[in-house]
């Protein structure tokens, strides 16, 4: 009896410890606002979550990694999208919508006016048309209320870029109070002179960058690093991919700036939190030496 005893009590102090710290958890999810860097190898996929409970995915990666993505979302007791977006129309960005919006109550879908002919494509917009969603065209000068003192901006793209759909990649700036972050997709650095152009460098500022085009020195020029000056930069890469990213170039950069660098390659998931003043992370920067 005395052992049968102690062992209730035993499970009993267990489940009170684990729904502490569960609640715990939870409330650091409800009262941050927190930006999820999902690592889906050489892709891109970031969620966000508002203290309110808005939710907004950019981009999930390869097709094989929407998977990882429903996954991850499930484990954040995820069940709808409020804001969707699709970058631009290459498969390591937007092949794993499909698999997300197959699982989830989608909102609003955003994706830039570019057709694309391939496969992945086709079966994107076949979903999204299977489920009774439309897309909303994503371009420059568009703004969004996402959550009390959230707001987006979209600041690409602003022209038609023919063919390199790199250049056609969304933009977005995201503002939470007193911190700002910035998600670039895969643009290069010819439209990154061009958003120098149209936009104040006060407005570009940003605490948090997503590093362009996977770390390639296609991106991140010396000039929008000097404008944006952001605190925190975070690549999204597959380690050993046969790109090389992220390129030295970029790293250097980086590096010379002082900016927090982290890297899904190196360090898997990655999230970053803010509560309108100050941004942080539970992780350490990486550092290569």
């Amino acid at each position: 009896m005395f052992n049968k005893k102690r062992h209730y009590l035993v499970l009993l102090t267990f489940i009170l410890i684990l729904t502490l710290l569960t609640g715990c958890f939870l409330l650091e999810d409800d009262t941050d606002l927190s930006i999820h860097i999902i690592d889906v190898g050489q892709g891109d996929s970031i969620f966000i979550r508002t203290p309110n409970g808005k939710t907004m995915l950019i981009d999930a990666g390869e097709p094989s990694a929407g998977k990882t993505v429903v996954s991850y979302l499930n484990r954040h007791y995820i069940d709808k999208i409020d804001i969707l977006i699709g970058t631009h129309p290459h498969a390591d960005h937007i092949g794993g919508l499909a698999e997300v919006i197959n699982n989830f109550e989608i909102g609003k879908i955003y994706m830039p006016r570019k057709i694309h002919t391939s496969k992945t494509y086709e079966k994107l917009l076949e979903t999204i048309r299977d489920n009774g969603l439309k897309i909303t065209e994503a371009k420059s000068d568009i703004t969004v209320e996402l959550d009390e003192d959230i707001y987006l901006y979209f600041l690409n793209p602003l022209r038609d870029f023919g063919d390199d759909l790199n250049l056609w990649s969304v933009v977005l700036k995201m503002e939470y109070k007193d911190t700002s972050f910035l998600f670039t997709g895969d643009l290069e650095s010819p439209v990154e002179l061009e958003l120098l152009e149209k936009y104040d460098p006060d407005f570009l500022k940003s605490d948090f960058l997503k590093v362009g085009h996977h770390g390639s020195n296609t991106s991140t020029s010396q000039e929008f690093l000097d404008n944006v000056q952001p605190i925190v930069a975070v690549i999204s890469s597959k380690t050993g991919n046969s790109y090389g990213h992220p390129h030295k170039e970029v790293i250097d950069r980086l590096t010379k700036m002082n900016i927090n660098v982290y890297r899904t390659d190196k360090q898997g998931n990655i999230v970053i939190r803010s509560d309108g003043e100050m941004i942080w992370s539970n992780q350490e920067p990486y550092h290569s030496n």
